[in-house]
């Protein structure tokens, strides 16, 4: 289903990306063209214990995120 929306472009938004490199180093802002995902694509995971980390139980919510390059979408 995935693959259909994106040759729909049906949640592509325009927008810019930049590299930061410390606080006064940056690239210029570039256009992108950025599919957008929605709640619904993304998923929960079973809770678990974060063990040294926040030492905390947790839930993760992911979402994919999608690059454009060369006429076609990819993961990053």
């Amino acid at each position: 289903m995935h693959h259909i929306l994106i040759l729909q472009y049906s949640h592509c938004v325009s927008g810019y990306n930049t590299y930061t490199y410390n606080e006064s180093a940056h690239t210029e802002r570039v256009p992108d063209d950025i599919l957008s995902v929605r709640y619904e694509d993304g998923k929960w995971s079973k809770p678990y214990y974060d063990c040294g980390g926040g030492n905390i139980w947790m839930l993760t919510y992911t979402v994919p995120f999608f690059g454009f390059q060369n006429d076609t979408y990819f993961f990053k």
